[in-house]
Formats: structure tokens, C-alpha cells, sequence
């Protein structure tokens, strides 16, 4: 009984420290030509899920201009018809996980152990890209990871790691691998 007890601690435990990890998710429009995409602008609309952090989102633009133009694409004003419009979006919630400790007490019992709920704050960002010709979404890259609120440099590295491991996805031009 106390094994089993310790082995469901030490997944709590497990399971909390993966919790931490920065997780990226892209998909995109398999039947689209990216080649045929040679400029793109940033979307003007009023976006209810915009990044609330100011220099969040202006990191995350800096460096979503810097992995297009990496990939051959030009910023361009919406108004010159551009083949790609850029929008972001942010979004932060609040995980609580277990903080488990033990002292064992394996075999004359005895021991002691404590669990501690903890708080972190997972924060989302998303791009995508919309074809303007065909009136669609042409790709998508979502990032999420912990936020940390007493280090701004933290989150600042966070946007940058998370939207250059998107951009490592983007289907153009071709990996060769």
C-alpha cells in the first residue's frame, strides 16, 4: 500500500515538472503553394484575443517580422494588397499542480510527506497567417509555456524561443533535410 502511495507521488511529481515545458503546435493548409507567398501585412482588425502585455507583443512581432523576412517574404501596408495577413493573439491562465515530499518510511513506517498545491501562469501565444486570395487560413503556430511574473526577461525569451520553433515548421522554403 505505501509503494503505491510513493509511486503516485512521484507521478504527481513527474507529471508537474512536464507541466513546465514550452509545448508548439503548427499546422497549415497542406494543398497551399507556399512558394506563391511573397508579401504579407499585419492585420488592422480590432482582435478581442490580442497579446495584453505591450512588450509581449511587440517582441512577438519583432520576431514574427524577423522569421517571414527570413523565409523570403517582404512586410508590406495592408493597403498594397499583400499575399498574407498576419494576426496574433494571446491568451494566460492560471495551472495548479502538486509539489509532492516525502521522507520515506518504507519499510517501519514512520515517514512523512506533504503535498503542496502550487500556482503557475501558462501563457498562450498564436499566429496565423491568412491566404488574402483565397480568403482562408493558410497557417497556424501555437506555443504555450509558464510564464514567469516576477522576471519580464523570462517571458521575453519565452516569445522568442516559441515563435522561432513555429517558423521552424513553415513549409517554405523546403527543408532539406
Amino acid at each position: 500500500m505505501k509503494l503505491r502511495i510513493l509511486f503516485g507521488l512521484a507521478l504527481i511529481c513527474l507529471v508537474s515538472s512536464v507541466a513546465f515545458a514550452q509545448s508548439i503546435y503548427v499546422d497549415y493548409d497542406h494543398s497551399l503553394d507556399f512558394s506563391q507567398y511573397h508579401t504579407y501585412a499585419w492585420g488592422q482588425q480590432p482582435n478581442p484575443n490580442q497579446i495584453k502585455n505591450p512588450f509581449l507583443a511587440q517582441e512577438a512581432q519583432t520576431q514574427i517580422n524577423a522569421q517571414l523576412q527570413s523565409k523570403g517574404l517582404q512586410l508590406v501596408p495592408e493597403s498594397q494588397n499583400p499575399d498574407l495577413i498576419v494576426l496574433t493573439s494571446g491568451g494566460m491562465k492560471t495551472q495548479v499542480y502538486y509539489n509532492a515530499w516525502s521522507t520515506g518510511g518504507w519499510r517501519w513506517g514512520g515517514g512523512m510527506g506533504t503535498i503542496t498545491p502550487e500556482q503557475s501562469v501558462i501563457g498562450t501565444l498564436v499566429v496565423d497567417l491568412y491566404d488574402t486570395k483565397a480568403k482562408q487560413m493558410a497557417w497556424r503556430g501555437t506555443g504555450q509555456g509558464t510564464l514567469n511574473e516576477s522576471k519580464s526577461e523570462k517571458n521575453r525569451q519565452l516569445v522568442v524561443k516559441a515563435v522561432s520553433k513555429m517558423f521552424q515548421k513553415y513549409p517554405y522554403p523546403p527543408n532539406n533535410k
